[in-house]
């Protein structure tokens, strides 16, 4: 896993750790769609291992 990835991961499981804990709806999709960006940034690094998985 490349430096950039292990970032993403650990902001990932920072806002699923927020996720947990925030009741508001909106709060709960804006964080939502932040870790969907996240993924799709980590994807977008390494297209070819989420070809694998």
């Amino acid at each position: 896993m490349c430096d950039k990835c292990a970032e993403l991961d650990e902001k990932i499981e920072h806002y699923r750790a927020i996720l947990s804990r925030v009741t508001d709806q909106i709060a709960l999709n804006g964080i939502s769609e932040l870790i969907a960006e996240l993924l799709a940034e980590k994807t977008g690094l390494h297209p070819e291992h989420s070809e694998e998985e």
